[in-house]
Protein backbone atom coordinates (compact mmCIF):
# COMPACT_ATOMS: atom_id res chain seq x y z
CA UNK A 1 0.00 0.00 0.00
CA UNK A 2 1.17 3.54 -1.17
CA UNK A 3 1.92 6.64 1.68
CA UNK A 4 -0.80 7.83 -0.01
CA UNK A 5 -3.57 5.26 0.12
CA UNK A 6 -2.64 5.24 3.16
CA UNK A 7 -3.04 8.73 4.17
CA UNK A 8 -6.36 8.49 2.18
CA UNK A 9 -7.65 5.81 4.98
CA UNK A 10 -6.51 7.80 7.83
CA UNK A 11 -8.79 10.84 6.50
CA UNK A 12 -11.45 8.83 5.71
CA UNK A 13 -11.81 6.83 9.33
CA UNK A 14 -11.11 10.39 11.03
CA UNK A 15 -14.27 11.79 12.19
CA UNK A 16 -12.94 15.46 11.57
CA UNK A 17 -10.35 16.86 9.18
CA UNK A 18 -9.02 20.57 10.28
CA UNK A 19 -7.79 22.68 6.74
CA UNK A 20 -4.63 24.62 7.02
CA UNK A 21 -5.20 27.91 8.44
CA UNK A 22 -6.48 31.25 6.52
CA UNK A 23 -5.29 34.76 7.52
CA UNK A 24 -6.09 37.94 6.27
CA UNK A 25 -4.75 41.56 7.57
CA UNK A 26 -7.80 44.09 9.23
CA UNK A 27 -7.12 47.69 9.95
CA UNK A 28 -7.95 48.05 14.04
CA UNK A 29 -10.63 50.29 12.65
CA UNK A 30 -12.35 47.72 10.71
CA UNK A 31 -11.70 45.04 13.63
CA UNK A 32 -13.81 47.34 16.04
CA UNK A 33 -16.76 47.86 13.52
CA UNK A 34 -17.39 44.50 15.04
CA UNK A 35 -16.18 45.05 18.79
CA UNK A 36 -19.73 45.30 20.70
CA UNK A 37 -18.50 44.20 24.35
CA UNK A 38 -21.86 45.00 26.09
CA UNK A 39 -24.20 42.26 23.86
CA UNK A 40 -21.44 39.82 22.82
CA UNK A 41 -20.03 39.59 26.49
CA UNK A 42 -23.70 39.03 27.52
CA UNK A 43 -23.88 35.50 25.79
CA UNK A 44 -20.75 34.53 28.26
CA UNK A 45 -22.93 34.56 30.90
CA UNK A 46 -24.52 31.53 29.80
CA UNK A 47 -21.20 29.57 29.23
CA UNK A 48 -21.13 27.33 31.75
CA UNK A 49 -17.50 28.04 32.37
CA UNK A 50 -18.53 31.95 32.90
CA UNK A 51 -16.53 33.86 35.54
CA UNK A 52 -14.40 30.80 35.94
CA UNK A 53 -11.52 31.75 34.24
CA UNK A 54 -9.48 35.66 34.39
CA UNK A 55 -9.61 35.84 31.08
CA UNK A 56 -13.25 35.60 30.86
CA UNK A 57 -16.36 38.25 31.69
CA UNK A 58 -16.96 39.24 34.41
CA UNK A 59 -14.39 42.19 33.96
CA UNK A 60 -13.58 44.91 36.21
CA UNK A 61 -12.11 46.80 33.54
CA UNK A 62 -12.62 46.53 29.32
CA UNK A 63 -9.71 44.31 29.12
CA UNK A 64 -9.01 45.32 25.59
CA UNK A 65 -8.23 48.96 26.57
CA UNK A 66 -5.55 47.36 28.62
CA UNK A 67 -3.84 45.65 26.20
CA UNK A 68 -0.72 47.46 24.18
CA UNK A 69 -1.22 49.76 21.33
CA UNK A 70 -1.88 48.15 18.16
CA UNK A 71 -3.01 49.42 14.80
CA UNK A 72 -3.47 46.37 12.35
CA UNK A 73 -4.44 42.45 13.23
CA UNK A 74 -3.93 39.23 11.33
CA UNK A 75 -7.09 37.44 11.48
CA UNK A 76 -6.63 33.44 11.64
CA UNK A 77 -9.58 31.10 10.76
CA UNK A 78 -9.53 27.39 10.55
CA UNK A 79 -12.26 24.84 9.60
CA UNK A 80 -12.62 21.56 11.26
CA UNK A 81 -14.71 19.46 9.30
CA UNK A 82 -16.84 16.67 9.51
CA UNK A 83 -16.81 13.24 8.58
CA UNK A 84 -19.80 11.53 7.35
CA UNK A 85 -21.29 9.50 10.28
CA UNK A 86 -19.01 11.75 13.04
CA UNK A 87 -20.10 11.91 16.88
CA UNK A 88 -20.94 14.82 18.34
CA UNK A 89 -18.36 13.85 20.74
CA UNK A 90 -15.69 12.93 18.53
CA UNK A 91 -16.53 16.35 16.46
CA UNK A 92 -16.18 17.86 19.82
CA UNK A 93 -12.73 16.04 20.67
CA UNK A 94 -11.14 16.61 16.82
CA UNK A 95 -11.77 20.43 17.40
CA UNK A 96 -10.37 21.22 20.59
CA UNK A 97 -7.22 19.34 19.55
CA UNK A 98 -7.35 21.83 16.40
CA UNK A 99 -7.92 24.61 18.43
CA UNK A 100 -5.14 24.01 20.70
CA UNK A 101 -2.60 23.58 18.08
CA UNK A 102 -3.50 26.73 16.41
CA UNK A 103 -3.92 28.22 19.55
CA UNK A 104 -0.30 27.51 20.33
CA UNK A 105 1.20 28.22 16.89
CA UNK A 106 -0.51 31.91 17.21
CA UNK A 107 1.05 32.05 20.57
CA UNK A 108 4.34 31.41 19.18
CA UNK A 109 3.89 33.82 16.61
CA UNK A 110 4.17 36.62 19.07
CA UNK A 111 7.30 38.65 17.50
CA UNK A 112 7.43 42.22 17.28
CA UNK A 113 5.29 43.43 19.64
CA UNK A 114 2.48 41.28 18.27
CA UNK A 115 -0.57 39.23 20.96
CA UNK A 116 -2.20 36.51 19.85
CA UNK A 117 -5.89 36.31 21.13
CA UNK A 118 -6.75 32.94 21.39
CA UNK A 119 -10.08 31.01 20.70
CA UNK A 120 -11.38 29.80 23.70
CA UNK A 121 -10.39 30.71 27.23
CA UNK A 122 -7.12 30.71 28.30
CA UNK A 123 -5.08 27.54 28.68
CA UNK A 124 -1.87 29.31 30.46
CA UNK A 125 -2.15 27.16 33.21
CA UNK A 126 -3.52 23.85 34.25
CA UNK A 127 -5.82 25.01 36.78
CA UNK A 128 -7.10 28.99 36.75
CA UNK A 129 -6.46 30.46 40.54
CA UNK A 130 -9.91 32.24 39.91
CA UNK A 131 -12.65 29.45 41.06
CA UNK A 132 -10.31 29.63 44.01
CA UNK A 133 -10.91 33.59 44.30
CA UNK A 134 -7.06 34.05 44.03
CA UNK A 135 -5.55 36.25 41.78
CA UNK A 136 -4.57 35.72 38.35
CA UNK A 137 -0.30 33.58 39.18
CA UNK A 138 1.07 33.83 35.82
CA UNK A 139 -0.70 37.01 33.88
CA UNK A 140 2.45 37.47 31.56
CA UNK A 141 0.69 33.75 30.40
CA UNK A 142 -2.37 35.04 30.47
CA UNK A 143 -4.43 35.19 26.56
CA UNK A 144 -7.97 36.60 25.89
CA UNK A 145 -10.40 35.47 23.34
CA UNK A 146 -11.86 37.51 20.48
CA UNK A 147 -14.83 36.98 22.79
CA UNK A 148 -13.81 38.33 25.47
CA UNK A 149 -12.67 40.92 24.64
CA UNK A 150 -16.03 41.69 23.33
CA UNK A 151 -15.84 41.18 19.61
CA UNK A 152 -18.21 39.51 17.15
CA UNK A 153 -16.48 36.48 15.85
CA UNK A 154 -19.23 35.70 13.51
CA UNK A 155 -18.81 39.25 12.15
CA UNK A 156 -15.04 39.45 12.36
CA UNK A 157 -14.95 35.84 10.02
CA UNK A 158 -17.50 36.56 7.57
CA UNK A 159 -17.11 40.27 7.24
CA UNK A 160 -13.46 40.20 7.52
CA UNK A 161 -12.05 36.81 7.14
CA UNK A 162 -14.78 36.01 4.16
CA UNK A 163 -15.49 32.53 5.71
CA UNK A 164 -19.06 31.65 6.43
CA UNK A 165 -19.60 30.29 10.02
CA UNK A 166 -21.89 27.35 9.90
CA UNK A 167 -24.84 27.06 12.49
CA UNK A 168 -27.35 24.31 11.02
CA UNK A 169 -30.86 24.12 12.60
CA UNK A 170 -30.33 20.75 12.59
CA UNK A 171 -27.28 17.92 13.68
CA UNK A 172 -24.00 18.41 13.14
CA UNK A 173 -22.31 21.19 11.30
CA UNK A 174 -20.48 20.64 7.87
CA UNK A 175 -17.27 22.57 9.69
CA UNK A 176 -16.18 24.43 13.03
CA UNK A 177 -14.71 27.36 12.61
CA UNK A 178 -11.84 28.63 15.04
CA UNK A 179 -11.34 32.24 14.67
CA UNK A 180 -8.18 34.20 16.83
CA UNK A 181 -5.86 37.09 15.62
CA UNK A 182 -2.97 38.58 16.61
CA UNK A 183 -2.87 42.14 17.03
CA UNK A 184 0.15 43.84 15.44
CA UNK A 185 1.77 47.29 17.05
CA UNK A 186 2.48 48.33 13.28
CA UNK A 187 1.18 47.40 9.40
CA UNK A 188 4.59 45.87 8.53
CA UNK A 189 4.47 43.71 11.89
CA UNK A 190 0.96 42.25 10.34
CA UNK A 191 2.62 42.12 7.29
CA UNK A 192 5.71 40.03 8.06
CA UNK A 193 3.09 37.94 10.32
CA UNK A 194 1.02 37.53 7.52
CA UNK A 195 3.82 35.81 4.85
CA UNK A 196 4.36 33.58 7.75
CA UNK A 197 0.46 31.51 7.53
CA UNK A 198 0.70 31.82 3.72
CA UNK A 199 3.73 29.96 4.11
CA UNK A 200 3.00 27.31 6.10
CA UNK A 201 -0.90 27.35 4.47
CA UNK A 202 0.95 27.08 0.69
CA UNK A 203 4.16 24.05 2.00
CA UNK A 204 3.01 20.79 0.78
CA UNK A 205 1.48 18.54 3.75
Amino acid sequence: MSPQNLDNEQDVASPAVSEAPQAVIASRADMMRYHDPERIQGYCQSCEKHGQYWSCPPFAEPPLAQLGEWTHAVLVTQKTRVACGATKEELIECFLEARQTLCKAMRNSEVDGALAVVAGHCEGCSICTRSLGIACCAPTRMRYSLEALGFDVTGLAEGLAEQKVHWPAHGLPDYLMTVGALLCPSPEVAMRLYSLFRLARDMPQ
